[in-house]
């Protein structure tokens, strides 16, 4: 109950610029089409939901002999706006690939035949944890993201989750961060006096993964722009702390070889007003 309130407060500065466009539209005195789609747009429904109504509102205009009312068109909206809330399915988030893909990783260290391979030193493949990547820039919304998605892994998929809080440069961060896995009831793994560097935490979040038997590990990184350089050669320095940490099976000297199938996801945060920036960092840190 209380989550639906706060939803439909958050939602209030929306609903009530929609109502008061549709006032608007129909006591202006211009074009009455022009104007709605105006509305609509700048209500934020979305390009694809406003089409509908458009296109609906001026199918039942022309096959109608009767004068189009604002009752009419908040019925037509009302109705489109139901059928863009229904959803076909189970849209919650789906796990069995992560399985399937732990399975795969446990045949590949078996030999053509079946028969199972020389024992490595390396991690046991069937109890590697997914690790979820996150990065982008400075106010996207990473941290956030994250808390969001750890609660919908943990109640959804039942995953035992960990999050790491990498961003050892941001004041607040760590806190941030902790803040996000108390609401979604999920264990943080947080810096200490030794961990200075991200990497650092990194490494220590792996250690408990590990250790904790936990199914997914998420990891946030520092906001940083994709033209800097020097902090993008730290993720790829994180990366390679993953590859190593998650190895599964040594080289002929006893060293880790790294695991190139890990991270399984890296996830880009970005917002929409970063336009075609957005696109440009993506390609950069491909």
């Amino acid at each position: 109950k209380q989550t639906n309130e706060a939803f439909a407060t958050g939602l209030a500065k929306s609903r009530n610029k929609l109502l008061y466009g549709l006032e608007s539209a129909f006591s202006g005195g211009g074009d009455i089409l022009e104007e709605l789609e105006d509305v609509l747009l700048q209500a934020d429904l979305g390009l694809s939901t406003a089409e509908d109504v458009m296109s609906e509102v001026k199918s039942l205009r022309e096959d109608s002999t009767q004068i189009f009312s604002r009752d009419d068109i908040r019925s037509i909206l009302r109705g489109k706006l139901i059928e863009a809330l229904e959803v076909e399915g189970d849209r919650r988030i789906r796990f069995e690939g992560m399985s399937m893909y732990q399975d795969e990783q446990a045949e590949e260290l078996e030999g053509e035949s079946g028969d199972a391979a020389a024992p490595t030193k390396g991690n046991d493949s069937s109890k590697i944890p997914t690790v979820l990547f996150v990065m982008g820039a400075n106010g996207m919304g990473k941290t956030t993201t994250i808390g969001k998605l750890a609660a919908r892994l943990r109640i959804e998929g039942g995953q035992k989750v960990l999050v790491a809080a990498c961003d050892t440069f941001r004041a607040g961060a760590v806190e941030q961060l902790e803040m996000w896995a108390t609401r979604a009831e999920v264990d943080c793994y947080s810096p200490n006096e030794q961990q200075k560097t991200p990497a650092a935490v990194l490494y220590g979040s792996l250690d408990k993964a590990l250790e904790g038997d936990y199914d997914t590990l998420v990891v946030d990184t520092s906001g940083r722009l994709s033209n800097n350089d020097a902090l993008t050669a730290e993720l790829a320095k994180m990366k390679r702390v993953i590859q190593k940490r998650l190895s599964v099976e040594n080289d002929e000297s006893n060293k880790p070889l790294p695991n190139m199938d890990v991270p399984r996801e890296t996830l880009l945060v970005i917002d929409a007003a970063q336009g075609r920036m957005a696109l440009d960092s993506a390609k950069q840190w491909e």
